[in-house]
């Protein structure tokens, strides 16, 4: 009887234990499901992040543009660009890209040793705004987007400015300084433009494939509803 029963247990827990155990298929399909999960995770994270940069972005464009509206309301004027490491012109306007030394005068700090032009710049030395972030190769306040490039010219993720120095009410934005393939030019209503370049947002195509578009030029008067 009692070699009966051990046989009959020993055949029941065998059967438990194939019941309990992962065949290969199964293994396969668990694992195609995690992976298409962390797919769709990493995906939905990637946007996310990309949400959140261009929301810094844009705030800080807004920033900028209000920054020069303030000091055109104090000073009766647009800054000029003759201190700039890299000015910039559209016609009759002008402008410049922010370098380190001309956010140091926007953030109301002066060199010892500035000459006559840089303190002509902000000669009350007022903080009109304050830069968190800058490149460690250009040294220039930038975007949070990370650069396609690595040269020390490289002044695609800087900020630039154009001021309605005319008087006109429209500024010309030509592709100077931008990365390649952004648009040749933009005409604009404002006093003060004030842009950068961020990577490209993805869009299917009529085929439904999922294709990524080049760099674009990001200005404070565009849309964020729309970006």
């Amino acid at each position: 009887m009692r070699t009966t029963h051990d046989a009959r247990h020993s055949t029941f827990d065998g059967r438990n234990d194939r019941r309990r155990a992962f065949t290969l298929i199964e293994m396969l399909i668990v694992i195609s499901i995690i992976s298409v999960l962390l797919g769709l995770l990493y995906g939905a994270l990637e946007r996310a992040q990309k949400f959140s940069r261009r929301t810094i972005t844009f705030t800080e464009l807004k920033s900028i543009e209000s920054a020069f509206k303030q000091y055109h309301a104090h000073y009766h004027t647009w800054p000029t660009n003759s201190v700039a490491a890299t000015p910039l012109t559209s016609g009759e306007d002008r402008g410049l890209v922010i370098d380190e030394n001309i956010a140091r005068y926007l953030q109301g700090v002066r060199p010892n040793n500035a000459s006559d032009d840089a303190i002509s710049f902000n000669p009350e030395a007022i903080p009109f705004i304050e830069f968190s972030r800058f490149s460690a190769i250009t040294r220039h306040p930038v975007n949070p987007f990370k650069s396609y490039y690595t040269t020390a010219n490289d002044i695609s993720r800087s900020y630039k400015v154009l001021f309605d120095t005319n008087g006109d009410h429209q500024i010309k934005i030509d592709a100077d300084g931008d990365a390649p393939g952004t648009p040749a030019a933009t005409n604009i209503i404002a006093d003060v433009a004030v842009w950068t370049v961020i990577p490209g947002v993805r869009e299917s195509d009529g085929s439904g494939q999922t294709r990524t578009l080049g760099d674009v030029r990001f200005g404070s008067w565009d849309s964020f509803s729309v970006k």
